[in-house]
């Protein structure tokens, strides 16, 4: 370390970049409990030294220690609850310690893996954040992406507002090392192949450059020897031979001025990332790591292998791309923030959580009821079996401007579509009844059930009330609820009075099931029931669309299918879309999904629309341009059209094709905010911002008056 330092301060080699993937390895969730572990017992172990010592100072007849009752006496009087911190821990993402474990924040830690949709739940499981501290700089240069992070974090796949670049994901080879292999030989290995002892005299610093393993001095080497070593420990790994594990790191860094510090550093420890390439010497898979790969020739692909100078090849190009970056299909002719929006519309999306959703009790669940597989997906979408999660519907799109309602990107659905289920979704609510006095206001006993009215008399109300209701007083399963409506009754034991728990929701909704739940004894009576409603949520507008192509828009009208166009085969799109989508944006990739998915309907096929595997010779526009003339369409996707209103074909011919559309979560009934009673500001007329309001948004005095 001191000769580092006199090299930086003489000019000789550069300091370390601590924004730079090269010098950076990933907190595990593992070692972060270990270390709340270790230091809750410390803390416990110095509670009972304490302890014992100040017994030791009362004691006027001095203690015996090997008196299992007077360690036990001492042991009971130091709090030791190491388990609920533990879970105070993980329930808050809050770390309570008295020394901040050298870490530079002290909340968020942990986040909540939510199923809104499968896409949004696998990402959180390949997601890393920089901190929480490096939010509140004003620099940028902690969110810059580098070429170091090549492989290892995805270009695309980060959020759009502020915490972009700070919230990366990894790229879906990319493997984070959990546990530290043996590498005890390799000393005795480097010192067979010439290399000399930590402590010989004879080496001289401007001569030799250190080897180190994991951050540990092992020997002296020149820099010749340091390649043949590095070489050789290469061949050994990937071939399997002498015992060195495939994880370890092998940075090679030669001299240079100005550069990084020279030496071979061997890295075997956990928490770094690896990633799979090709050696070129063996055809063998090889792990490279973030800092070694810097100082290492790895081609993109086969063509660009430079003959005596590359080492390594890509084993495809797609691995520099996270998981959901690679569900893009031909995300390389969009442009890259429409990437970028993709990622996060794809985890915004109403699809399939789950596969077994009538066992999960979650408090809200979206599910796209008329989900499909895409015609056109890339090759990933089939490795990671996203089939039995559909995350949107196909739908045949035309672009045009046909009746002022596609503006602004506005969409047009065909009413019929919308008749047929395109795009139906549903949204699961939960609910609890709580009768156990945990949960009650009151002190007095309650339980299920149907007795008296209030005062004696059954009124009609009463009875009206109680006709909804099963006879244990119980909503049915699949009966319809709305507003004030009974899900259940529950009596009073002292008073013998009847209560009913309401549907307080603004939506007409249908009870999906009623779980019982018991007390901790069998024999105890049910103190609670879990009403899982289900509210159907058709499309309506106002309702978020988006193709996979960050390509979003609003459901601006439905239109009657009379009105809409038709092409010479009689088909008409579910979607229209503006033109002016495309040209500011350059989403390229929605044209030739169009493309294909209208050739893969022809012909019955899937598409691959794996990224890079088209190029300048090998166009996606001939390859599927072919496939439609031969299924009998024009090579370029478009198609005359005849207006549905007069008949008469249009003027240009209609590019119209199958497009696979997300529907977003972002839904107007979650978001309507109006409201003409209630509070407003004397001055403003405007409603006041109330707790037991719904909403509190008015239209009055925001539009103009009309006197004509």
């Amino acid at each position: 370390m001191i000769q580092k330092l006199y090299a930086l301060v003489a000019g000789e080699c550069c300091a370390d970049n601590p924004d730079s993937p090269q010098h950076q390895e990933i907190l595990l969730p593992g070692h972060l409990l270990s270390s709340i572990l270790k230091e809750r017992f410390e803390e416990y172990l110095a509670g009972i030294q304490a302890q014992i010592t100040s017994e030791v100072r009362k004691s006027t007849t001095g203690v015996t220690f090997s008196d299992n009752k007077f360690v036990t006496k001492a042991m009971g009087k130091v709090y030791s609850d190491i388990g609920r911190r533990v879970t105070f821990f993980l329930a808050t993402g809050n770390l309570v310690s008295p020394t901040g474990l050298d870490l530079q924040q002290t909340s968020g830690f942990t986040i909540i893996a939510e199923k809104l949709n499968f896409y949004r739940y696998i990402s959180h499981f390949r997601c890393v954040h920089r901190g929480a501290f490096f939010a509140e700089l004003k620099t940028t240069t902690v969110r810059k992406l580098l070429p170091e992070a090549w492989g290892f974090l995805c270009p695309v796949h980060t959020p759009d507002g502020s915490p972009c670049g700070l919230l990366n994901h990894f790229a879906h080879k990319c493997k984070i090392l959990t546990s530290a292999p043996s590498v005890k030989n390799i000393p005795s290995l480097l010192l067979s192949l010439g290399m000399s002892q930590p402590f010989d005299t004879t080496i001289h610093p401007s001569k030799f450059v250190s080897v180190q393993l994991d951050g540990e001095i092992i020997g002296w080497a020149s820099s010749s020897l340091c390649s043949r070593m590095a070489t050789a420990l290469r061949t050994w790994k990937t071939e399997g031979l002498e015992n060195i594990p495939l994880e370890l790191e092998i940075g090679l860094v030669p001299r240079s001025k100005g550069g990084q510090y020279p030496g071979l550093f061997l890295f075997s420890t956990p928490a770094r990332m690896m990633r799979p390439v090709q050696l070129l010497s063996n055809k063998k898979t090889d792990l490279v790591g973030s800092f070694e790969q810097v100082y290492m020739d790895i081609a993109c692909s086969q063509e660009e292998i430079d003959p005596g100078f590359s080492t390594h090849v890509e084993i495809s190009p797609t691995h520099v791309l996270s998981l959901l970056a690679n569900l893009t299909p031909f995300s390389d002719f969009n442009q890259s923030p429409r990437n970028m929006y993709q990622c996060q519309m794809s985890k915004q999306t109403m699809g399939t959580p789950s596969g077994v959703i009538h066992h999960r009790t979650d408090n809200k669940l979206y599910r796209l009821q008329t989900g499909q597989t895409p015609i056109v997906r890339p090759a990933l979408h089939d490795v990671y079996q996203m089939d039995h999660f559909p995350n949107g519907t196909n739908a045949v799109v035309a672009v045009i401007s046909y009746t002022g309602y596609d503006m602004e990107d506005a969409m047009i659905l065909n009413k019929s579509a919308h008749e047929r289920g395109f795009a139906h979704g549903t949204v699961y609510k939960s609910m609890i009844v709580d009768l156990s006095p945990e949960g009650s206001r009151t002190s007095s006993e309650k339980h299920f059930g149907i007795g008296k009215s209030f005062g004696g008399s059954e009124s009609s109300a009463f009875n009206r009330m109680c006709n909804k209701l099963d006879s244990d007083g119980v909503a049915l399963v699949g009966s319809r609820v709305r507003s004030g409506d009974p899900l259940c009754a529950y009596v009073d034991r002292t008073t013998g009075k009847t209560s009913f728990e309401k549907y307080k929701g603004d939506e007409e909704a249908f009870v999906e099931e009623v779980r019982m739940i018991g007390g901790d004894v069998p024999s105890k009576e049910c103190t609670k029931i879990h009403f899982k409603l289900r509210v159907p949520r058709s499309p309506v507008i106002g309702d978020k669309f988006s193709s996979r192509h960050g390509q979003k828009g609003v459901c601006s009208q439905k239109w009657p299918s009379i009105d809409m166009p038709f092409s010479e085969s009689g088909i008409q799109p579910d979607v229209i879309i503006n033109p002016h989508a495309f040209p500011s944006r350059m989403t390229i990739g929605m044209f030739v999904e169009s493309l294909a998915g209208k050739a893969g309907a022809m012909h019955g096929i899937a598409q691959d629309a794996t990224p890079f595997r088209f190029n300048e010779q090998d166009t996606p526009s001939a390859y599927f341009g072919e496939q439609l003339r031969a299924a009998g369409y024009n090579y370029h996707g478009n198609e005359p059209m005849y207006s549905g209103i007069t008949g008469k074909e249009f003027e240009a011919d209609i590019y119209i094709g199958l497009v696979y559309y997300q529907r977003l979560r972002h839904m107007v009934g979650d978001k309507w905010q109006v409201r003409t009673t209630g509070k407003v500001d004397k001055l403003t007329r405007q409603p006041v911002k109330v707790s037991y309001c719904s909403s509190y948004l008015s239209f009055k005095g925001h539009l103009p008056h009309c006197y004509d």
